[in-house]
């Protein structure tokens, strides 16, 4: 069983989008924008920081044991290779080459 570089993707996304909306947030406030926009930027910001590890605890579990959590890129790399704290297994994404067997 593979791990979907998709759902790592898309992770990462999210984490940059609130990056972006952290750094709004004084733009926001010095071009004297409506209290609504700031309010409305900052609800978006503690959801997606609720959202963003709520997703990857549970799209990038261990295959094999259900209990470790992969780290996300954007695509493969060999400096890349990470294993399960609780179980030790390789977690193997699915745009990577078979270099262990299930």
């Amino acid at each position: 069983m593979k791990l979907k570089r998709n759902y790592a993707r898309l992770i990462i996304v999210l984490l940059a989008v609130e990056v972006l909306l952290v750094f709004l947030v004084p733009l926001l406030v010095r071009c004297d924008a409506p209290v609504f926009l700031v309010i409305a930027d900052t609800c978006v910001i503690v959801t997606l920081s609720l959202l963003t590890p709520y997703l990857r605890m549970r799209l990038l579990l261990c295959p094999h044991c259900g209990r470790g959590v992969a780290r996300p890129y954007w695509k493969a790399s060999e400096s890349h290779e990470q294993f399960c704290v609780k179980c030790g297994k390789p977690f193997v994404f699915d745009d990577e080459e078979d270099a262990y067997k299930e």
